[in-house]
Parts: structure tokens; C-alpha cells; sequence
């Protein structure tokens, strides 16, 4: 990656992290984009620039979190399809481990806002849609293919919410209980991937 593109990839970051540190302490109504931007040290405009919307600011995170996987089921491909998904996961969770105070306080704003919520629901469903493409391409065909696909890809996004949600309220290191989770579902994975997942 080239200086400019580290420049503009920490200038996102500068504008999210200010965003989640304003709107926690100030409540998400009362913080405007100009807020966000002098404390960025950017215009208003060049904050619009990188995010259309206040919504857009908060979601920055699940959109890294969601490129952190694709990267690592990429790096991954030709392993099995419960290690693929079990190392993204890993590499995801890492990922939100070394930030955690932000992770925490955006999973609190998420949840308390509904204009967040749903648009945290969207992003969800966006990384639904990628595992749903990831699963399907390991099923063996067949009519019920992709309905099987989109089940266990629900059925993973709802393990890793859960993990998430978890972690947030407890404190509890977020890999072992990710491992649970995927535990639970590694039979159905090897058998929707005829035994080879």
C-alpha cells in the first residue's frame, strides 16, 4: 500500500474513532459531522467526503472487520471450508481485540440508536451474504444447495454476533468461546461439504 493510500486509510480510521468517542460522550443526536471532523483534524467537507452519513462513520468498523475476513478466507482457500471459516473468524476477532474500547463502545451505540441498529443489521447481512457465496461453492449442488448455504451462513454470522455480544458485556477472550461456537457447527459444515470441510 502505497502513502496515500495510508494517509486515506488513516484518515477513515481518525474520522470512526472520533465519531465513537464523540457520540459516547455526547449522545449520537448531539454530535454533528463538524464535530467529528475538527476533532479529526479534517473539513467537514473532506469528512463527508470519506462518509456520506453519521451512520456511515459507525459502520466503518464492521466494513473492516468484514475486508479483515475476505483477506483471510482468500489466503486460506483449498483448506477446508470449517478451517477457512474457523481462521477468518480467528483473524476477525484479533482484529477487534486490538481496539477494544472502541469495539465496545460502538457495539453499545449499535444497539442504542436505531438508525445504527439497522444499519449494523445491514452490514450483518452483507457478511451473511459473502459466507452464504463461501459455503455454496463447497456444497456438492443439488436444488437444495443454496437454501443450505444461506442456513449455515446465518447460522455463522449468529455464532459470531453472539461471541461479540459476549465479549462486549463479559470480558471473556473472544477466541475460545468463537471455538465453541463454530464447534457446534463443524458437523453440519462437513456434511453440507460432503465430509471434506
Amino acid at each position: 500500500m502505497g502513502e496515500r493510500e495510508n494517509k486515506k486509510q488513516r484518515t477513515r480510521r481518525d474520522l470512526a474513532d472520533a465519531a465513537v468517542g464523540l457520540f459516547t460522550e455526547h449522545g449520537y443526536d448531539q454530535v454533528t459531522m463538524a464535530d467529528v471532523a475538527a476533532l479529526a483534524g479534517v473539513s467537514r467537507r473532506t469528512a463527508f467526503r470519506y462518509f456520506p452519513s453519521k451512520e456511515d462513520l459507525v459502520m466503518d468498523y464492521p466494513i473492516a472487520w468484514l475486508q479483515v475476513f475476505e483477506e483471510s478466507i482468500e489466503a486460506n482457500q483449498g483448506r477446508p471450508l470449517s478451517v477457512r471459516i474457523r481462521t477468518a473468524g480467528h483473524a476477525v476477532a484479533a482484529f477487534i481485540q486490538s481496539d477494544p474500547v472502541a469495539v465496545k463502545q460502538l457495539s453499545a451505540l449499535a444497539f442504542a440508536h436505531p438508525a445504527l441498529a439497522a444499519k449494523y443489521v445491514s452490514s450483518t447481512r452483507r457478511w451473511a451474504q459473502r459466507l452464504t457465496v463461501e459455503i455454496e461453492r463447497d456444497l456438492d449442488g443439488g436444488p437444495e444447495a443454496a437454501a443450505h448455504a444461506q442456513m449455515l451462513a446465518a447460522a455463522v454470522m449468529g455464532i459470531i454476533d453472539s461471541v461479540c455480544e459476549i465479549w462486549a458485556t463479559t470480558d471473556q477472550p473472544m477466541e475460545p468461546l468463537l471455538d465453541q461456537g463454530l464447534d457446534l457447527l463443524a458437523a453440519p459444515l462437513s456434511a453440507a461439504a460432503g465430509g471434506h470441510s
